[in-house]
């Protein structure tokens, strides 16, 4: 039951703006094309599409004015047919969506996937906890109350299921995921803030959300619209000509070289090494 009513809370969201669709549609294929989205079961260490759908849902709540309501407020606007406790758990919010006040906030789509990316570049993940139910991040410790902390699994992203306050929706994504996850919205941000991504480019290149929705690293003025590129930090002092010149090719460069290689192999390919 908990798992119908978390999707009818979902088909509300979706129902309460027409901006909420295209902008989970977005996150999830930009997501997913990043290598960070896995399986709709979780499994591994990569967010699954419900994460990925609260995280957008949270980040409407958190809007000036807010696109839409916490779950807090939905459970005070609930009607007396629409009470509902699934184990324990209040999961009541209204069912019609006409019992929701329309949003005074006006920014387009993609202003706010543009938001998106900024608000979670620089997101303290292992540091709070994401309450859709307050519609704010929660310090560490959680609060004291027994609903909102026992149980509750916590790692490098913490993220509270909206009724089910025991259970952290990405409990399985690691230190390394969410680090990515990171450096990745801080890459799409800076993109959404160059001329290629609001204006379309003269020299044939691929611009605005095409861009950013192919894989790989987004970097504003790309030669290959598909690139990857994975750089290799040699020391300035020394470079890839005192590399060779080292007997046997055993200096410190030859092992940071073997290093990139390697997760060139692994963690992109993903070959066995």
């Amino acid at each position: 039951r908990l798992a119908l009513l978390n999707t009818r809370f979902l088909q509300l969201c979706a129902e309460a703006d027409e901006r909420v669709r295209p902008l989970v549609y977005a996150v999830r294929l930009w997501a997913k094309q990043q290598g960070l989205a896995g399986n709709p079961s979780g499994g591994g260490p990569l967010l699954n599409n419900y994460a990925l759908t609260l995280l957008v849902l949270f980040f409407l709540q958190t809007r000036s004015p807010p696109v839409l309501p916490t779950v807090a407020r939905l459970r005070d606007l609930a009607g007396d047919e629409d009470r509902a406790t699934v184990g324990g758990w209040d999961c009541s919010f209204p069912r019609d969506v006409a019992s929701l006040e329309p949003s005074a906030n006006t920014e387009s789509p993609c202003s706010l996937l543009a938001e998106f990316f900024h608000v979670f570049g620089d997101f303290d993940f292992p540091g709070r906890v994401i309450s859709l139910r307050e519609g704010r991040a929660l310090p560490l410790p959680p609060p004291a109350a027994p609903e909102a902390s026992e149980g509750l699994k916590l790692g490098p992203l913490n993220l509270q299921d909206p009724f089910e306050l025991s259970h952290n929706v990405a409990a399985n994504v690691n230190e390394k995921t969410a680090s990515r996850f990171g450096r990745c919205c801080r890459d799409a941000a800076k993109y959404c803030r160059s001329l290629q991504y609001r204006r379309k480019s003269s020299k044939g290149r691929a611009w605005g959300l095409t861009r950013l929705f192919q894989p790989g690293a987004v970097e504003p003025g790309a030669t290959s619209a598909g690139a990857f590129l994975i750089s290799i930090p040699l020391d300035a002092a020394g470079g890839p000509q005192q590399l060779c010149r080292q007997p046997g090719g055993r200096s410190p460069w030859f092992w940071e070289v073997c290093a990139a290689i390697a997760f060139v192999l692994r963690d992109v390919l993903k070959c066995s090494c």
